[in-house]
Order: structure tokens, then sequence, then C-alpha cells
């Protein structure tokens, strides 16, 4: 992996986005692992390489959810290991864009994301939206971070990573139960 890393980084931009593209079709290594050593580098320029790894990433996906429309189930079956597709799915048909919207924040593979959101046919604004609003959270927050405070950046993401990624969750869920428990409260008819 790491001589996969070093090939890319020859490449600088070029190669940060051609990994962020990849990566959301059918590669297993992060943007993160060239975007952070890039950004720390040359800080100044951190969040411009976050703009440009949050696009790859986008533009990858959006083949990604052309290619799981157009192969369907064989598409993920080739590029999702099977104890993941049904976990996927039931996320998808349950949350539909948050789902989306929380796989791009988090660091798996998002080929996962966006090849299943093809195949179960997802509609393509809610995943466009979802798609720029997670990846563009999740790599603009490091080079923010890495712009402001250097290499301090790198406790501030872990830590800053893993509260926002439970203060999330727990935002989804209690958004859930309301709308569950307002659907079995009894509509009044106003008269």
């Amino acid at each position: 992996m790491e001589q996969f890393i070093s090939f890319f980084q020859n490449f600088g931009v070029l190669g940060l986005f051609i990994i962020s593209f990849i990566e959301s079709i059918f590669s297993p290594i992060l943007p993160d692992l060239l975007l952070i050593p890039m950004a720390l580098s040359i800080p100044e320029k951190a969040i411009y390489y976050s703009v440009i790894a949050t696009t790859g990433s986008v533009l990858g996906g959006i083949v990604g959810y052309f290619v799981g429309n157009k192969y369907g189930v064989l598409a993920v079956k080739k590029f999702v290991p099977n104890k993941y597709v049904e976990k996927i799915s039931g996320w998808l048909d349950q949350y539909g864009g948050w789902a989306i919207f929380l796989a791009a924040l988090a660091p798996i593979p998002y080929k996962f994301v966006s090849i299943s959101s093809g195949v179960f046919r997802i509609n393509m604004v809610v995943f466009l939206a979802a798609s720029i609003f997670g990846r563009g959270k999740r790599f603009l927050l490091e080079g923010i971070l890495i712009f402001y405070y250097g290499p301090q950046a790198i406790d501030l993401i872990k830590t800053y990573s893993n509260t926002f990624m439970i203060g999330i969750t727990l935002f989804i869920v209690l958004i859930v139960v309301g709308i569950a428990v307002m659907r079995k409260i009894p509509q009044r008819k106003l008269s």
C-alpha cells in the first residue's frame, strides 16, 4: 500500500485527484493517506487539496453509482463484501440520503456506498447532495484544521471525527425515533 501511495504522491495534486476518484469506484486506499501528508507539507494549500479530494471523490462516486446502476447485484458482489451488502441495503432503504451522508463521513471505502446507491437506485439528486456534503465535510474539515493548526491538527481531527460521528449518529437516531412516534400518533381532524 505504501508503494501505491508513493506512486500517486509523485503526481502531486493530480495524484490526489486520481486516488480520490478511484477510491469511490474500486480502490480500498483512502484519499486521507495522501491528502493529510500533502496538506501538512504545505499548510497554506491544505484547503485547496481538500477541495481536490472532495471533487475527485464525488466525481468517482458518480461513476460508481452508474456502475452499480448498470451492473446491479453483480457489481455489488464484485466490489462489496457479502457481509456488508444486506446492511447497506437496509440502511439505504431505511435512511436514504442520511445513510449516504454518514457513510461519506466514515473512514470506509466510499465505493461501497456509491456502487450500492446505484444498485438500489437511490435518487441521483439525493445521492449527489449527500455525497457533496458528506465528502466535503470529511476532507474540508481535515484541510481547514491543517490550514489553521498545522501538525497539531492531527490530534484535533482524531478527536473531532470521533465526537462528531457519535453526535451525528445520536441526532439521526433521535430523528428516526421522532418520526416513528409521530407516525403512530393518530392525526386528529380539525372541525
